[in-house]
């Protein structure tokens, strides 16, 4: 039975999920982006444990029962803002192509269980992640905002301060003290 891993990409899942597995005494493989084929038929109750086990974790178990799309696409967004190269990206076909759904589809979804759009989320995950590199001396306002798919500095400017109502500047000050 094929099971997705759904977790923040903050987390030291393959370390995780392996120990995990192994206690269980369970064979698996990788199948691609957080699927993972189990090699044997388990029982409820292993699988169960299995579940508890990877919960404390903050890691999220779905079969295609019960997939959970708003979910999906938070991860995806994350893990794409934390791991991958977005410049240059639509986040519309990224998402349609990973999650098999259309855009227009995934995006009623997302602000009818979210009360805001994907494109809002997408510009809020970006944002924390330039509070983290702006803390870091050796990181300029025009690689943060090239690397995060801003269009300028002064773009990525005016989303900072709509999101977190402080410039830049005065967030570093805040931080620092």
């Amino acid at each position: 039975m094929e099971y997705s891993f759904i977790y923040s990409p903050e987390k030291m899942v393959n370390e995780i999920f392996q120990r995990t597995m192994d206690a269980a005494g369970v064979d698996f493989e990788i199948l691609h982006d957080n699927t993972v084929q189990l090699s044997d038929d388990i029982s409820d109750e292993k699988l169960k444990a299995i579940i508890g086990e990877l919960k404390g974790f903050g890691i999220k178990v779905q079969t295609k029962e019960n997939r959970d799309l708003v979910e999906e696409i938070k991860i995806y967004i994350k893990k794409m803002v934390y791991e991958g190269d977005i410049r240059n990206v639509k986040i519309s076909e990224l998402l349609s192509n990973q999650l098999g759904f259309s855009y227009p589809y995934l995006s009623n979804l997302f602000s009818s269980k979210t009360f805001t759009s994907i494109e809002n989320f997408y510009i809020l995950v970006r944002i924390e992640k330039v509070k983290e590199l702006v803390l870091l001396e050796n990181t300029s306002l025009g690689e943060i905002a090239h690397n995060l798919n801003f269009s300028s500095v002064p773009h990525l400017s005016n989303q900072f301060k709509k999101v977190t109502g402080l410039t830049i500047t005065q967030y570093m000050k805040f931080r620092k003290k």
